[in-house]
């Protein structure tokens, strides 16, 4: 798919910070001649010979089968009308930090197209490749978390989606009164697959109270919600289960017994925030 960068607006080198402009071949260069390529699907790599080595492809496989099956539709219902709601624009520039295989970012691009301009990123080469394919109008990159390619205030909301946050960077590119709406397990979430694999899990119980702790101490917390539902699944569904989730690292899957999984319950809290006007410039991971 042809798409333009809107690289003089929003993009800028992650290596000098300076401005980008798009080549005629298409492929974005700075002042400083730092070059990025567009691949043949049409998203940019701004972190070449780096990659999320935890990440496989088939985890993006089954996590993104799991999507197109409708498990996770209710959260980005919940994330349409948050930022319908709280968006202080009536057009938004939004980035999926972390994006994945790009589930969330491609469904609220198609449901809002007067509405929202989004942005995505992963870091994992594999994922991003996944996410490009097929007619949308997401901008894809390729990017690393802690070098976030995108000017400071760039963005009027920013999305961070069960994946590690750089809240230093988040702010840098939060235009002031910018949203930070970030994803988090709650207490049951997929406790059945946990259930299954306690033997081999450090804790088969699950709190997200450090998490929002932390998230308290960068972003003012305006808002927060809790998406339930359960809903069956068949053989195929629960080994994707299984395969595409980081609870299971160190689990072997394969010879997981899944036989008396029956349903499979998404739990998640959603956290809205708005940056700080104190917020610092300096990356912080957490």
């Amino acid at each position: 798919m042809e798409h333009t960068f809107d690289a003089g607006q929003v993009l800028i080198c992650p290596l000098c910070h300076k401005a980008l402009k798009q080549q005629v071949n298409g492929s974005l260069q700075c002042v400083k001649k730092h070059c990025f390529d567009r691949s043949r699907r049409g998203y940019v790599n701004f972190a070449p010979g780096k990659g999320a080595q935890k990440y496989s492809r088939e985890l993006f496989e089954c996590r993104r089968a799991i999507f197109q099956d409708g498990f996770y539709a209710p959260v980005v219902k919940a994330l349409g009308d948050i930022l319908l709601q709280r968006a202080r624009k009536p057009r938004a520039r939004i980035l999926d930090a972390g994006c994945g295989d790009g589930y969330y970012a491609r469904e609220l691009s198609q449901k809002f197209p007067n509405r929202l301009d989004v942005y995505a990123f992963d870091l994992s080469r594999d994922a991003v490749d996944l996410a490009a394919r097929g007619e949308n109008k997401v901008t894809w990159m390729v990017a690393d978390l802690t070098h976030i390619p995108v000017k400071n205030g760039g963005m009027d909301g920013v999305l961070d989606i069960f994946t590690p946050a750089n809240y230093g960077e988040f702010s840098r590119v939060l235009a002031p009164g910018g949203l930070l709406i970030k994803v988090i397990p709650a207490e049951n979430y997929l406790i059945q697959l946990r259930q299954a694999a306690s033997e081999q899990l450090r804790s088969a119980t699950y709190s997200n109270e450090r998490v929002t702790d932390y998230f308290e101490k960068h972003f003012a917390l305006i808002d927060r919600r809790r998406i339930t539902h359960t809903l069956p699944v068949n053989e195929e569904q629960k080994k994707h289960f299984a395969r595409m989730t980081p609870m299971m690292f160190g689990v072997d899957t394969d010879q997981l017994d899944l036989s008396a999984i029956e349903e499979m319950t998404v739990d998640v809290e959603i956290l809205v925030g708005r940056r700080l006007p104190s917020a610092g410039k300096k990356p912080e991971k957490k």
